[in-house]
């Protein structure tokens, strides 16, 4: 007979299916994913308003992969936006493309929780994600600017805004250009 052993009372343990839940997404969004910081503008006021307007984006023709990510956002508590990517709309299609479901993460808040998840397992854009979140998380801490502050600065103005702005710039220039690679079997790649 076997002692009677406690149960463990750690909350900061997480468990082991969503650990590889989220690795498995953190491999999706290295694959199909897209990671995406643009500055947006709006009219407010009598002007007009600037802000940073990031997301996440999973694009792919197989709904089951679409569907799983669903789950894992839903679990997590994330909101998400779907979209349908028709091939209709393409003039030069090919006859063996599909049409594409995308599903998107696109507010500041769902974006940072999302980026902290899955960065300790992303491999290709780990290092864009990381400064993703720290853009982020530094436009969270600006001053919120209501609708009829257009006169006053704005974050985007600022030089440390640019800063970040050009860290993702130069991290995505690492990024290889399909169109111009060169493919060799069999070679390990040189950079």
């Amino acid at each position: 007979m076997y002692p009677q052993v406690p149960q463990c009372e750690n909350l900061e343990v997480r468990p082991i299916s969503r650990e590889a839940d989220i690795a498995w997404l953190a491999g999706i969004i290295d694959g199909e994913g897209n990671l995406h910081a643009c500055v947006q503008e709006k009219k407010s006021g009598d002007g007009r308003l600037k802000f940073l307007c990031p997301k996440v984006r999973i694009t792919n023709t197989d709904v089951r992969m679409i569907k799983k990510v669903s789950e894992i956002y839903v679990k997590e508590n994330l909101t998400f936006f779907y979209a349908l990517n028709r091939v209709s709309r393409y003039k030069n299609k090919k006859d063996t493309w599909r049409d594409q479901l995308e599903i998107t993460i696109g507010s500041q808040n769902g974006v940072a929780k999302l980026l902290k998840l899955v960065i300790p397992y992303l491999v290709n854009k780990q290092t864009y994600a990381s400064i993703f979140l720290e853009t982020i998380k530094w436009v969270m801490l600006q001053p919120k600017r209501g609708r009829m502050s257009v006169e006053t600065e704005s974050y985007i103005d600022q030089p440390e805004f640019s800063v970040f702005m050009q860290r993702l710039a130069d991290e995505r220039a690492n990024f290889v250009e399909p169109s111009t690679t060169t493919r060799k079997a069999g070679v390990s790649l040189v950079i």
